[in-house]
């Protein structure tokens, strides 16, 4: 055992957290995940008491963490079905001067058991080693409308299009491989999710995502009787030839290629702007940086799925242009321009994809 810090916890962990030999997981390379969501808590709760739910605990630096850092924590529950995770969940614990007035219990039940047992909670983080698909499915009970859900997934390359048939298997989601993987990604998510808790009545509106070497999405629970939420996944056509995509079902692009569908698939917004701001100023206060991936998500437009230029240029055999000027230039044409998040050559835009070429 070794110990380390992450943010105001001090935890042991294996020295081969990393390995499958580990009895315990532990990633130090989440801390930038688990920043966020601490940060993402205190932007969304404001202080507010609430009760927290890691089903997947593991050596309980989340839970720890937002006990210590998160103002308004009443309430924490731990559960690993591991027994050695509930040795180190309590060993950590012991490690860390938790306040007396936050309610600590460590379960060592299966996650799905602990999901479905119909007890509500404010916040709940369903961060597996994987698929989180099999612990979404049983998330519903455990969540009401105000909830914050969020959501790992580091079967990265089933949600981008690389694994078309594990995506399909696990998510029920056709995909290809795309200019737009990381987004595919995460929007394969959100339906997952969306398409869950519609069972339930709820439905979840996303505040924010990203993808790394891992996906991530974090949204608020709504009431959804009529799972209106439902009505923004759609069939989106894509044609590998030309790069061309258009929400609807189309067998054939303009460029003579055939189109592959993707969905049905989310294509609603993967991110809130007015809760992205306080997230970003709840993050650099937090002391844990400035990163580029937040205050893009700022200016980034609602537009979905975005041009990959230095794709793009690829196939047109030119140079990429400078990213700035070719914004500019978009915008100066009356169109929508913006980076995103998710790639640094990325593009959104609504001008046509013929229009883009042509300026590019």
């Amino acid at each position: 055992m070794k110990n380390v810090r992450e943010g105001l916890a001090e935890i042991a962990v294996p020295e081969e957290s990393l390995t499958k030999r580990s009895e315990v997981f532990y990633n130090p390379a989440m801390e930038y995940q688990r920043n966020v969501t601490v940060a993402c808590l205190k932007a969304f709760f404001s202080g507010r008491k609430i009760s927290v739910l890691d089903p997947l605990a593991a050596s309980g630096v989340r839970g720890i963490r937002i006990a210590k850092e998160v103002d308004g924590a009443k309430k924490i529950v731990f559960n690993d079905l591991n027994p050695g995770a509930v040795d180190l969940i309590k060993k950590n614990i012991s490690l860390n001067s938790i306040p007396k007035n936050i309610g600590i219990k460590i379960e060592s039940q299966d996650a799905n058991s602990i999901l479905s047992g119909g007890k509500k909670y404010d916040f709940v983080d369903i961060d597996p080693f994987g698929s989180p698909a099999k612990f979404v499915e049983n998330a519903g009970p455990c969540l009401k409308p105000g909830s914050l859900l969020g959501v790992t997934a580091t079967d990265t390359g089933a949600l981008s299009g690389k694994f078309e048939e594990a995506c399909m298997r696990r998510y029920g989601v056709s995909v290809t491989a795309t200019d737009f993987p990381k987004e595919l990604g995460v929007r394969v998510m959100i339906t997952y999710i969306i398409s869950k808790l519609s069972s339930h009545g709820l439905t979840l509106k996303p505040l924010y995502s990203h993808g790394n070497h891992y996906f991530r999405v974090i949204g608020s629970i709504e009431s959804d009787p009529e799972n209106s939420g439902l009505s923004k996944i759609k069939l989106v056509s894509y044609c590998p030839s030309c790069l061309e995509r258009v929400i609807g079902k189309k067998e054939k692009c303009g460029c003579g290629g055939k189109m592959k569908i993707i969905g049905p698939i989310w294509t609603g917004n993967t991110s809130d702007r007015e809760f992205c701001e306080g997230l970003y100023h709840e993050f650099v206060s937090s002391g844990f940086g400035n990163p580029r991936e937040l205050w893009l998500c700022l200016e980034e437009t609602d537009i979905p799925f975005y041009y990959d230029i230095h794709l793009l240029c690829k196939k047109l055999k030119k140079s990429p242009p400078s990213m700035d000027g070719l914004i500019r230039k978009v915008r100066e044409s009356g169109h929508s321009a913006s980076r995103t998040r998710f790639c640094l050559t990325g593009l959104r835009t609504d001008l046509p994809l013929k229009e883009l070429k042509k300026m590019v």
